[in-house]
């Protein structure tokens, strides 16, 4: 299994959803172990690190789940959110 540039672009958009500051988008059940489908494929999230209170790092480490619905460790991305402008620093 490959993952495709849809599925990064997927994890790049949900990991902005672990921030609960992010009213609109946050979704407090992506937790370790949280599974979710994309078209045909499922994933899942192994772990999460969600910084809201500190610095505001919000990141998480994804992987697919192959046909047996075993973790696909050879294909783990990390995923992790950028700037968000609409916060103010300092």
């Amino acid at each position: 299994m490959t993952i495709s540039d849809k599925d990064y672009q997927t994890y790049s958009d949900v990991v902005y959803w672990l921030d609960p500051n992010e009213i609109k988008k946050y979704a407090p059940d992506l937790k370790e172990g949280f599974i979710w489908k994309e078209g045909k494929q499922k994933f899942k999230i192994l772990k999460v690190q969600e910084n809201s209170k500190t610095d505001g790092m919000q990141a998480m480490a994804v992987a697919p789940l192959d046909k047996n619905g075993r973790v696909d460790t050879s294909q783990v991305v990390i995923a992790y959110a950028g700037t968000n402008p609409s916060k103010s620093c300092c």
